[in-house]
């Protein structure tokens, strides 16, 4: 992802570490991660064991959605309305928090709107901070929507309205589209990929609750 320069910046690494959950703690599972600002200590159970991790940045039990939209996300949307194609991708196994943290979830009972709810994830954040870049800005400007999943080397597309078993979707690049700041290097196109035009955070939101329904859920092992 290229920042600030025509230099390419080397792929950033963020490492966030979830709390115990009830049933750990029911359990009564030790804690054995300590985390501080880019490490990660691992501590074997009974022994003197232990083993460091180094990350661009770590965010502990204790951080905050907000807080890790600021540090991983925020500077990145400026970076694409710049024209830069950038990419964020969450990775890990089941149950380690993955969804959460990409996508959060609705406080109960909270009045407040979805973009600012505590709960809310990476990918409603970004799409309230572009769109209010955009709407800042005296220029026409279009969005559009695309999601897909890839699932047992699969990729299906959470947004078409047709068969999904029939409709196959092919991942290419093409180098006729170039990318700003790629030094020559095409985009990446995905053939037959469904887009829905959004004009503002709350179509975005619809958006995103239309293609969960379709979502798959399977255990990932690493």
């Amino acid at each position: 992802m290229p920042r600030h320069s025509d230099k390419p910046k080397p792929v950033s690494v963020y490492v966030r570490c979830r709390p115990r959950n009830a049933n750990e703690k029911n359990a009564g599972s030790p804690s054995i991660v300590h985390c501080s600002k880019k490490e990660v200590t691992v501590k074997q159970h009974n022994t003197n064991l232990n083993k460091k991790y180094t990350f661009d940045h770590v965010y502990g039990p204790d951080s905050s959605q907000v807080d890790v939209y600021k540090g991983v996300a925020q500077a990145t949307i400026e970076e694409v309305l710049k024209g830069y194609n950038c990419t964020v991708f969450a990775y890990g196994q089941t149950g380690t928090g993955k969804t959460y943290t990409m996508e959060g979830e609705r406080s109960a009972g909270s009045n407040l709107p979805w973009e600012k709810d505590p709960k809310l994830g990476l990918i409603p954040r970004c799409m309230s901070h572009m769109f209010d870049r955009l709407n800042s800005q005296a220029s026409d400007f279009s969005v559009r929507v695309s999601m897909l999943e890839l699932y047992n080397e699969e990729l299906f597309d959470l947004l078409t309205t047709t068969d999904t078993t029939t409709t196959k979707l092919r991942l290419f690049e093409d180098s006729a589209r170039k990318v700003t700041g790629s030094r020559g290097i095409g985009s990446v196109v995905i053939q037959g990929l469904e887009e829905v035009q959004v004009m503002n955070k709350d179509e975005v939101n619809q958006v995103l609750e239309r293609a969960l329904v379709k979502r798959h859920t399977a255990e990932t092992l690493l």
